[in-house]
């Protein structure tokens, strides 16, 4: 990128793109971390800058012509595994909500399947569960700890050896991560049965949360490459033949102590606050739902 800071093209068109934010960040010295819930101390994270593309109406970081979906081979995750009960507890409550969208009989696929919290609360209400992670550690968890099909491959190999289609296709937290969202997207329409389902969740821009924070919201992350507003996901399902069917506000289930360890990755006098709240045992089984709002998950049909 030039010191203009105004000549980044599109990933998908080529078009000359607009910064969105400029996160004003150093970046020379920082090293961009994989893992889902490691600790990110503000002083030491790369924050990148975005663009936007008026064309094609994305949001995209400057990172976002590198490859990085090889770097997630080797994360290993200590901090998702201390908090996988209630990781499961969210799950089986986020399945709740999609009880209009998911039968008894489907088989279904979960793209990015991490350590297999979804898989674990879904697998007995459907008809099959296949999982695919990129994480050797991840997925060899699952399997021992859950007893799930899990296949350690990326999406297009997979999907290149895979001979079966499914109902439903889940990625959660997935999507502005990968490479290329609008292959994959093409990927799962071609990879779904008559009436299949896309569900996954990702950050809305335009939300309230995002709007007010600007360059200082929390999921603006060297990691995340691509950001969507509800429009913009209505735009890239529609050209995937998808019809966005339903949305839904993502409400978290997390411990008091883990929601503290997120604010104090944020802002530093939090920190020693955090140390004492460890220190309480009893606040670790403390459970709240926890919301800003700011991320959805999107259902959407193959179109007919």
């Amino acid at each position: 990128m030039s010191d203009s800071m105004h000549d980044i093209n599109c990933y998908y068109c080529g078009k000359k793109s607009d910064l969105y934010l400029n996160s004003a960040n150093k970046k020379s010295s920082k090293k961009i971390n994989f893992s889902s819930t490691e600790i990110l101390i503000e002083d030491s994270e790369i924050k990148p800058n975005l663009f936007y593309c008026k064309n094609c109406e994305i949001i995209f970081s400057e990172f976002c012509s590198s490859k990085f979906e090889n770097n997630y081979k080797d994360v290993i995750d200590p901090q998702y595994i201390d908090q996988i009960k209630n990781k499961k507890l969210y799950f089986e409550n986020l399945i709740k909500k999609l009880s209009d969208q998911i039968k008894n009989t489907d088989n279904v696929l979960e793209i990015g399947s991490y350590y297999g919290a979804f898989g674990s609360q879904i697998k007995e209400k459907v008809n099959s569960y296949k999982g695919i992670e990129l994480s050797k550690y991840a997925s060899d968890y699952a399997q021992k700890e859950f007893k799930l099909d899990i296949s350690n491959n990326n999406i297009y190999d997979f999907f290149q050896s895979n001979d079966k289609k499914f109902d439903i296709i889940f990625m959660f937290d997935v999507i502005e991560h990968l490479d290329d969202p609008n292959l994959v997207l093409k990927i799962c329409s071609e990879n779904l049965n008559k009436n299949g389902r896309l569900i996954f969740s990702t950050m809305n821009m335009n939300s309230i949360f995002a709007k007010l924070t600007g360059k200082y919201y929390p999921w603006i992350i060297a990691m995340h490459k691509f950001y969507f507003t509800d429009h913009s996901v209505k735009k890239f399902l529609n050209s995937n033949n998808f019809e966005l069917n339903k949305t839904i506000n993502d409400v978290r289930i997390i411990s008091l102590e883990y929601l503290f360890l997120k604010i104090s990755q944020k802002i530093k006098i939090f920190r020693q606050i955090y140390r004492v709240v460890k220190s309480i045992k009893f606040i670790k089984d403390i459970k709240i739902k926890f919301s800003l709002f700011d991320i959805n998950i999107y259902c959407a049909y193959l179109k007919k």
